[in-house]
């Protein structure tokens, strides 16, 4: 038990700085050594808590994307500590050698600020690394890098999961902290992506085979050009189930490794609207991408992936910064010369490089974009 130390009771004749210091150092002295016999860890050792752990012990990290996850509790372990992942096996105990894999992984050697004019200047902050598929950081958390995929990884399945041993050490000693649990969810390469089944990777559909339609704009504003009334995210009957939206998303990949994303918007008929009639919107400040190139029928950027590219809030992501965030605005003069603003926002994430389009279809009735 540590003794309460009375300051009052320890006296300097004059009040030199030296003095002061010879009281700071004689206090801290005891304290340390309080310390000492209260944990019972020799003269010049590191402390090494026998309850350390981690505050979860099962993980669903979806494939294809660099997650890092896990809480670890150090309960005032002497720092620096190292972490190695042992016994990696599956649920019946058979051992696996998908944690040994590498791949190459995007590693950032500069601060991402969003302020960057261009692809190359992004990347100069970023180079190639060969890092394992699964590995645990310096601070304990759990790293699954994007080149872990359905193909060179673990089994994503529904039902069963991987599980691992984590040893922890320091100049104090060592300790293992049991069975933590790994379920991998199949990749998804974008989000939202809730209509696409996490264990199947298929779109899931409705009973009548149909494809769910699930994603969503969110509307404000917009007043229909045929019907009498505002479109919305959700349109929903008297029982208060949601029926369908005024305005499903699509995302679209083409054929290769490219490195841009398009903006396209279909009317009811399924013909483009001219991007130009969204007047208000803030071109500049859309995505961070580069050279803009807008056309009747799109606006496309050059950018650099994942999108966004780290989770850092900027200008063009949510105010977390988990996710970019587009917003599409017009202004219109309404009934008796009343201004009318309509906006239309999409929250989004892309995880895989390549030529993206997102298409914005209004497909029950096309925005009202002239004046009344």
């Amino acid at each position: 038990m540590i003794s309460k130390i009375n300051c009052t009771s320890v006296r300097f004749r004059g009040s030199s700085l030296f003095k002061q210091m010879m009281l700071g150092i004689l206090l801290s002295s005891t304290a340390l050594t309080a310390c000492k016999k209260i944990y019972n860890v020799p003269a010049g050792s590191d402390y090494l808590s026998e309850s350390i752990n981690y505050t979860v012990d099962t993980y669903r990290p979806v494939l294809g994307r660099t997650t890092v996850f896990g809480s670890f509790s150090s309960d005032d372990s002497t720092f620096p500590l190292k972490f190695e992942i042992v016994n990696p096996r599956n649920n019946a105990g058979t051992a696996t050698t998908a944690f040994s894999q590498t791949s190459s992984a995007l590693v950032w050697n500069g601060r991402y600020t969003g302020l960057e004019k261009s692809i190359a200047e992004i990347e100069a902050k970023r180079s190639v690394e060969e890092r394992p598929l699964f590995e645990v950081a310096t601070s304990g958390e759990f790293i699954l890098w994007a080149g872990a995929r359905n193909d060179n990884f673990l089994k994503p399945v529904s039902d069963s999961a991987y599980v691992f041993d984590v040893r922890v050490s320091n100049n104090g000693g060592s300790r293992l902290i049991r069975k933590i649990n790994i379920i991998p969810r199949r990749e998804r390469p974008y989000e939202p992506s809730f209509h696409i089944d996490e264990v199947t990777g298929l779109s899931k559909l409705e009973p009548n085979g149909a494809v769910k339609r699930l994603i969503p704009a969110i509307l404000a504003g917009m007043r229909a050009s045929t019907l009498q009334r505002n479109l919305e995210r959700e349109i929903r009957d008297d029982q208060k189930k949601t029926l369908t939206q005024d305005c499903w998303v699509y995302f679209k990949k083409k054929a290769g490794d490219g490195h841009s994303l398009t903006f396209k918007f279909m009317d009811k008929d399924s013909l483009p609207i001219n991007p130009a009639k969204f007047n208000n919107t803030k071109w500049d400040q859309l995505v961070h991408g580069f050279n803009m190139e807008m056309t009747p029928q799109y606006v496309k950027y050059d950018i650099a992936y994942p999108v966004p590219l780290i989770k850092a809030p900027t200008v063009y992501t949510t105010i977390d910064g988990a996710q970019a965030n587009v917003v599409f605005s017009y202004s219109r003069i309404g009934f008796s010369g009343s201004r009318e603003i309509g906006t239309m926002s999409l929250a989004f994430n892309i995880f895989e490089k390549g030529d993206w389009e997102i298409i914005f279809f209004f497909h029950n009735d096309t925005p009202k974009f002239e004046n009344e």
